[in-house]
């Protein structure tokens, strides 16, 4: 009987570990039998290692040079600072990721960002764990990046935009600034002119739409400007894509999320969130609405509509009614106050008051393409790797 309950007992622990994984990929799940090589085997062991440590949602895990995420994982050559190996989901995408003549000098990683620098800071290579497995390659020279497309793993090109498929995942590669971005012998080569090239996958919790590869065509025009996630224990990643523009995260709450927004550039930019229902809390009756500096934002139907938008609008889509994926644009710039509310449906919009969150933890400023990454509720932030 007692080892009937022990057995019992042992299985129930690993479906609930396995719960809030498979309750971020929504949808769009990444079915086991798609899992393949070396990422694969990453993803195990890494999933292994965070249950050991009673690690939930976005952040790395950092061990024997291997980088495990809940989403993402890959391992840093400790030579030539190339990225080996990179999976998402346990899918490999990239064998490897290189930078010609690349002079490594570190690999530091801070909750769900892991930066691989050179010894003159001339290339930063920074890596997330979030949704949208976001990779951006800061160059302050000309380089050459090469994206070694792991086996099965195809790359078309239009409007130089590249599009990465493999199953259900797909993925973009842009770059601004560029000499050229073309498909040879099975990588991705870019040829880049201080500027940044960016990889970025449609989020593995959210249906598919062609709200991302628009996303990313408004980056090469200087019109993205940054990216929130907010996951399981009020993890966050914030992504900033334009050098001018910087975003923090005020408070999170149960029915609130407030952020804060400056730009030096005054030009309108766009700004993706993507939420879920352990974070913010809403249920049926209930809907999402945006202010703008305590005034209600315009809400648009569909996301082309918000893409020719002139004035400060949102789009948004709640797939299942546990995830939510907003898209904003604001139309100008000094600072901006960005309340996204859970409000009946009844409810009719109001000027914005202050409500406190879980735990309000302003982000550091963070310019240019730098991460503000912060851990709310209990306030963890964890640093792991090597130092420099």
């Amino acid at each position: 009987m007692k080892r009937s309950i022990k057995i019992t007992a042992f299985f129930l622990a690993v479906v609930i570990l396995a719960m809030p994984v498979i309750g971020q990929m929504g949808t769009g799940m990444i079915d086991d039998n798609m899992m393949r090589g070396k990422a694969k085997d990453m993803m195990t062991r890494g999933s292994e290692i965070r249950s050991a440590q009673s690690v939930m949602g976005m952040g790395f895990m950092h061990s024997e040079g291997s980088n495990y995420g809940n989403f993402v994982t890959f391992s840093v050559d400790n030579t030539t600072g190339a990225v080996m190996n990179y999976g998402i989901l346990g899918i490999t995408v990239f064998d490897s990721i290189k930078v010609a003549g690349f002079d490594y000098k570190d690999s530091k990683t801070m909750g769900a960002l892991t930066r691989v620098s050179d010894k003159n800071d001339s290339v930063v290579i920074q890596l997330h764990d979030n949704p949208a497995a976001v990779i951006n390659i800061r160059t302050k020279a000309d380089a050459t990046i090469t994206f070694d497309l792991a086996d099965g793993v195809r790359a078309s090109k239009e409007d130089n935009i590249v599009k990465i498929e493999d199953g259900n995942l797909t993925a973009f590669i842009v770059s601004t600034n560029n000499t050229s971005i073309n498909i040879v012998d099975g990588n991705v080569r870019i040829e880049s002119s201080r500027g940044n090239a960016v990889f970025r996958a449609v989020p593995v919790n959210m249906p598919m739409d062609g709200v991302h590869q628009k996303f990313m065509g408004e980056m090469m025009k200087n019109r993205t400007g940054a990216e929130v996630a907010i996951g399981l224990s009020d993890k966050y990643s914030i992504v900033n894509y334009s050098e001018n523009l910087n975003l923090m995260v005020r408070s999170v709450g149960n029915n609130r999320m407030k952020m804060v927004i400056n730009s030096t550039d005054h030009s309108g930019k766009f700004i993706m969130m993507n939420l879920d229902n352990s974070s913010m809390m809403w249920s049926q009756g209930q809907k999402i609405r945006l202010y703008i500096d305590n005034m209600p934002m315009r809400q648009v139907m569909t996301s082309d509509e918000l893409y020719g938008a002139k004035e400060s609008s949102f789009w948004l889509t709640m797939p299942g009614g546990k995830r939510m994926q907003a898209l904003m644009y604001i139309a100008n710039f000094s600072e901006r106050v960005v309340d996204v509310v859970v409000e009946n449906e009844s409810t009719p919009a109001q000027t914005s008051t202050e409500t406190p969150g879980k735990t309000p933890v302003p982000t550091p400023s963070t310019p240019g393409f730098e991460i503000a990454i912060g851990l709310l509720g209990a306030g963890l932030a964890y640093k792991l790797g090597r130092k420099g």
